[in-house]
């Protein structure tokens, strides 16, 4: 009969010991799940509660208070100058006419004719995928009006403290936009490139406009930092 209590106890004490590791390991994928920051490929992220994750600084940046490089729309390296006539995808067509050798979802823009209809960056023309890795891109335009439309938005000295409805923060400087090497409105404004063609023709893409809270188009040759994302 003791023999019989005593191996009842030991399967009990098994049991017992499971499922104490079935809940430790429940446990570990819950917290994995609502992980509110994390890293990737050696860039930081942050869970604001939205649709994507943030990355903590932009592009080219060592701090989230530091502006990192700037871009133009579809290029993937910084350059000194940011204009038309040294913008990757831009040509005279015979004509004499402007004309865009991709992204272009007009035949009136493309040479001859060209249009390819294109309206999202390919990963090869994403700033934050080349620069990155394959995990990291450009927010789309409503991933930015998502940021807009459901964050607290603060101004600080040096940028935008955007708090997302979990209460998890990200700042965003106030980086302004390069032409030639000097970069203009910095600590003034924040214009932010997304992966989003624009829809008043393919000479533009859109970008943010913090100033306004809101999304706008800009010229595609303009120089604008990039703050990447990841899904979650």
């Amino acid at each position: 009969m003791k023999k019989f209590y005593s191996i009842i106890l030991v399967v009990l004490a098994v049991v017992s010991i499971a499922g104490m590791f079935a809940c430790c390991n429940t446990d570990k994928e819950e917290i994995a799940a609502e992980m509110p920051s994390g890293n990737l490929d050696g860039h930081e992220w942050v869970d604001l509660g939205l649709s994507v994750r943030w990355a903590t600084c932009n592009v080219g940046a060592n701090s989230p208070e530091e502006n990192g490089d700037y871009f133009a729309w579809g290029e993937t390296t910084k350059k000194e100058e940011y204009l038309l006539c040294n913008y990757m995808y831009f040509n005279w067509d015979s004509d004499g006419y402007q004309s865009f050798a991709k992204y272009c979802n007009g035949s009136n823009y493309g040479e001859n004719g060209f249009a390819d209809n294109m309206t999202v960056l390919e990963a090869s023309d994403d700033a934050a995928t080349v620069n990155w890795g394959d995990g990291w891109r450009m927010p789309t335009k409503d991933e930015f009006q998502e940021l807009f439309d459901k964050c607290k938005w603060i101004k600080k000295s040096n940028g935008y403290e955007v708090t997302g409805p979990n209460g998890k923060t990200i700042l965003l400087p106030l980086a302004g936009y390069r032409v030639t090497s000097e970069p203009r409105e910095v600590g003034l404004d924040g214009y932010y490139w997304t992966n989003s063609l624009g829809e008043k023709g393919p000479s533009y893409a859109w970008r943010t406009d913090f100033g306004r809270g809101r999304m706008f188009e800009d010229g595609r040759d303009s120089g604008l930092p990039v703050r990447p994302v990841c899904k979650k």
